[in-house]
């Protein structure tokens, strides 16, 4: 099968790198390439009753600049893609028939993205572990730096949590980037296919 060239792939490290290296300041960056490419896919003729991923991308974007907007980009950009693939499933060909080692035929099934209310709800717990972190970590340094001390008390509080926000909430920002990867996974996928 021919390449499609119109629309090209999205390259998931790169933005995972750009992210970390900026300090998530990419991430509206992110999501306007994503919307821009699912207005690309739209460009593409539509089967009757298949649902089209047009969108604003600049609305988006500037959406996903606020922090109370971002989680509504979010659940846009996954509700488009996996609408889109779902309807489209039975407008394209059959995946390619493969077997186990057993000779058992597998059956295939067309990648798509997270469901976009199970993906909001980990962005939504993801940005608000993030505050918590930054604000206690911020209180923790001002006590210390203006009341020394009062330092010790303000430590038995604050510094406990800022930990435990800490790695719980690297452990949801490792589950939405596995999520984020799965959908730039289902996108590339349909796109290269169409």
């Amino acid at each position: 099968m021919k390449k499609n060239t119109s629309i090209p792939a999205i390259n998931f490290k790169m933005h995972l790198i750009l992210f970390f290296v900026t300090g998530t300041l990419w991430a509206p960056f992110y999501n306007l390439i994503c919307f821009l490419s699912l207005n690309k896919l739209a460009k593409l003729s539509l089967p009757e009753g298949v649902p089209s991923p047009k969108n604003s991308a600049v609305g988006n974007f500037l959406l996903a600049l606020s922090f109370v907007g971002a989680p509504f980009a979010f659940f846009r950009r996954f509700q488009l893609l996996n609408s889109y693939i779902s309807e489209m499933n039975s407008h394209l060909k059959p995946l390619p028939k493969t077997e186990d080692e057993n000779g058992k035929e597998i059956i295939q099934e067309r990648l798509n993205c997270l469901k976009p209310g199970k993906f909001v709800g980990f962005a939504i717990v993801t940005f608000f572990l993030i505050g918590i972190i930054v604000t206690s970590f911020v209180l923790v340094s001002l006590f210390i730096m203006r009341y020394s001390y009062w330092g010790n008390e303000v430590l038995l509080i604050l510094l406990p949590v800022g930990i435990a926000a800490t790695f719980v909430g690297f452990g949801f920002s490792v589950r939405t980037a596995k999520e984020e990867q799965k959908w730039v996974k289902a996108f590339n996928a349909v796109a290269e296919e169409l």
